[in-house]
């Protein structure tokens, strides 16, 4: 099996140059093809020497987030590459990692991706200690994951795997949100009835780092907050509802972080209008209200509480 490897960067790159030494230094049966998208920085991305000879560079004239890079990528492939894995420029494929998902499609032909888990590190690459939500290895049908992956999204980008059929019958990479997009990704190859398989094993050394798409909990929780409207079938209105909610507290932590107590009150106001706010969540909206205190919202860290 052909697989195209699509790496989309957007902006300096400093793990860049790492990313690819872990996908250049893969064992495995499939031929790997590996298109790095430059999503309209700046300042053009430059490969190394060591990567430059084995490594295709695509770059967009303008930055249109991820999903769009990595659709500029899926054009770039050839023909014959029949899978598609996806890498992000500050993640690090762990040794096999690539050889053990083609080998769960192999041997589950009717699965239409594969993933596995992550092992989180900070800037430097060190180990966090944060824990990854891990799901059972094997197969998981489409009709009942979908549930499961609405709620929370514990698949790190970096470890899937896509038939590239499967990821036609889902639309391709482009969809409505620029962050949570493999997120909302996910949900539309279940829809379209693209079983998954999980590896198990861990497949990636995720990056937790300030640059990151993620640490903007804001902008996050607003991706979010679309995904679980536009699918909100999946579990039914009134399950969905709830989870909305959750996501208008996410969204008030994040802007209070950010400084923005009026967005902040707002959100705290659509959750209130839908459920009943907890004790820590009463306390937080409170807060808001007081200058002296209301400043130290955002000293915490985003990952940890």
């Amino acid at each position: 099996m052909r697989v195209g490897v699509l790496v989309p960067v957007h902006g300096f790159a400093p793990y860049l140059p790492e990313t690819l030494d872990a996908i250049l230094g893969q064992r495995s049966s499939a031929a790997l093809e590996v298109v790095v998208v430059d999503d309209g920085s700046s300042l053009p991305i430059v490969l190394h020497p060591d990567h430059a000879d084995r490594v295709r560079l695509v770059r967009r004239d303008a930055a249109g987030g991820p999903a769009a890079a990595r659709a500029a990528g899926l054009a770039a492939l050839d023909d014959g590459v029949a899978a598609v894995a996806l890498c992000d420029a500050d993640d690090t494929w762990l040794p096999g990692s690539v050889a053990r998902a083609v080998d769960a499609l192999d041997a589950e032909p009717a699965a239409g991706w594969a993933f596995g888990g992550a092992v989180v590190v900070g800037p430097g690459g060190r180990p966090t200690g944060e824990a990854w939500a891990t799901l059972s290895p094997g197969r998981h049908a489409a009709g009942t994951f979908a549930a499961r992956l609405y709620t929370a999204n514990p698949i790190p980008t970096s470890s899937v795997v896509l038939r590239r059929s499967a990821l036609d019958a889902a639309g391709g990479f482009a969809g409505p949100v620029r962050v949570a997009e493999d997120w909302e990704l996910w949900l539309r190859l279940c829809a379209a009835g693209q079983d998954a398989v999980c590896v198990g094993a861990p497949a990636v050394r995720y990056r937790r780092h300030p640059g990151g798409l993620t640490a903007d909990v804001a902008r996050l929780a607003a991706a979010q907050l679309i995904v679980h409207e536009l699918h909100a079938d999946v579990v039914g209105l009134q399950v969905a509802a709830g989870i909305v909610a959750d996501d208008h507290a996410a969204l008030a932590a994040g802007l209070a972080r950010a400084g923005d107590h009026a967005g902040a009150s707002a959100a705290w106001a659509q959750v209130a209008a839908a459920r009943p706010l907890q004790r820590g969540e009463r306390l937080r909206r409170a807060a808001l209200r007081v200058p002296l205190v209301r400043g130290r919202l955002g000293r915490t860290d985003p990952y940890r509480g």
